[in-house]
């Protein structure tokens, strides 16, 4: 059967658009520092705004990605995903794990990713992304986002990228961290791509016309 359109009204429709618009005029990281409050100098560069080097092979990323970096620094395994996050400055990450196996190569903590969305379709196109990849088997698992149920306030709602179905004891770590990189390698690039293919498909549609 057609999965049949919503019938939104007019004025929701116009929000998606301006939200999607708004996500792709953010900065990138080469145009504004992503990690928050961040002034980390660079070799013998005495700027501390500069973002020429911004990326997330800084040496000092996994703590500036941090609230709390002398403590609980960002493991190494998920910088990659925590800054694609950061890069994209409307989906801020507020908890992440690389995943982690024990002496026999069990994985019991699968790799994961909370993060908060000022719009709901933010993570609509996160989700739509992680689906093309595993289709065009440029990952190995499956991954999916879920709303959880607790946040922040009450008025704020808390989302989590991760692996789908997995099972500890059949599932190489290694293959769930390769995951990462490869859907951190071209996050804001890709969910550009979605977000203006949903702008022009707004227009094109008229979608915003009653």
């Amino acid at each position: 059967m057609k999965i049949k359109d919503d019938c939104f009204k007019v004025e929701q429709k116009q929000l998606i658009k301006t939200a999607l618009i708004d996500l792709v005029n953010q900065p990138s990281d080469q145009q504004a520092r992503p990690c928050p409050g961040c002034r980390f100098a660079v070799g013998d560069e005495q700027s501390t705004t500069s973002s020429q080097h911004c990326s997330a092979q800084c040496p000092m990323a996994h703590k500036q990605m941090s609230s709390d970096p002398d403590r609980y620094p960002i493991e190494s395994g998920i910088v990659p995903l925590v800054y694609a996050f950061y890069s994209m400055r409307l989906m801020m990450p507020c908890w992440s794990c690389e995943g982690h196996s024990d002496n026999t190569g069990t994985v019991f903590k699968t790799p994961k990713l909370w993060f908060y969305s000022t719009n709901e379709f933010y993570a609509k196109l996160v989700a739509q992304y992680v689906s093309a990849l595993k289709g065009e088997q440029k990952i190995t698992n499956h991954w999916s986002v879920r709303i959880l149920p607790f946040s922040q306030s009450m008025f704020t709602t808390t989302y989590s990228l991760e692996p789908q179905d997995v099972t500890p004891d059949c599932t190489n770590l290694l293959s769930l961290q390769n995951d990462i990189n490869a859907i951190s390698k071209d996050f804001r690039t890709e969910m550009f791509k979605l977000a203006n293919h949903y702008i022009k498909r707004a227009e094109a549609n008229q979608l915003i016309k009653r």
